[in-house]
């Protein structure tokens, strides 16, 4: 992961101990995280429940594509929950509350797209993917609809868990903004 996605680290063990840092410097051990996917690449399976249990907070996994390491039944013991998609409302700071839909996967017209809820994904990284994503959205958006899709991947979030205020704060991309970002 450290070469597919251009990561700042030299070695796993490097990057792992800068990722439970900034975990646990934004989350407390009371609050709920929702990982939407590839919490933990395949290789570290008989590390995964001592790297967990180091993160802050009460995880809910919706799983992805790589989360092998669920096979190994202390890992998945020290989770607070594992699902494959979630429909869920968060309060945000301003008091309002927000419809989330929760998926590894982005999905164009998912569950209540055409009542202000917002999806939330991983999965496509920064990849050819991730762009096409973005170019669909943008196509469905100018045909009438007002669909928020946000890739929460960590990548995208300067490697560290994001509120959902923080994410709607963000000025969402175009496809034609992350491609100019990514010539740059």
């Amino acid at each position: 992961m450290i070469e597919f996605d251009g990561r700042p680290w030299n070695t796993v063990e490097e990057m792992n101990e800068e990722l439970i840092k900034r975990w646990n410097n934004k989350v407390e051990k009371g609050d709920i995280v929702y990982v939407l996917g590839d919490l933990i690449w395949k290789t570290m399976t008989n590390d995964a429940a001592s790297l967990i249990k180091r993160l802050n907070g009460q995880i809910i996994l919706i799983k992805g594509n790589h989360d092998r390491f669920l096979h190994n039944a202390a890992a998945k013991k020290a989770l607070a929950g594992v699902k494959d998609y979630d429909d869920i409302c968060v309060a945000l700071d301003d008091g309002s509350t927000r419809r989330c839909i929760l998926s590894h996967y982005y999905i164009p017209f998912y569950n209540g797209h055409r009542h202000k809820a917002i999806l939330l994904h991983g999965h496509s990284h920064i990849t050819d993917e991730y762009y096409m994503e973005l170019g669909i959205t943008q196509a469905i958006n100018s045909k009438g609809y007002d669909l928020e899709i946000y890739n929460v991947g960590c990548m995208h979030w300067n490697y560290e868990p994001v509120t959902l205020d923080e994410i709607l704060r963000a000025k969402p991309q175009t496809a034609f903004e992350a491609s100019e970002e990514v010539e740059q």
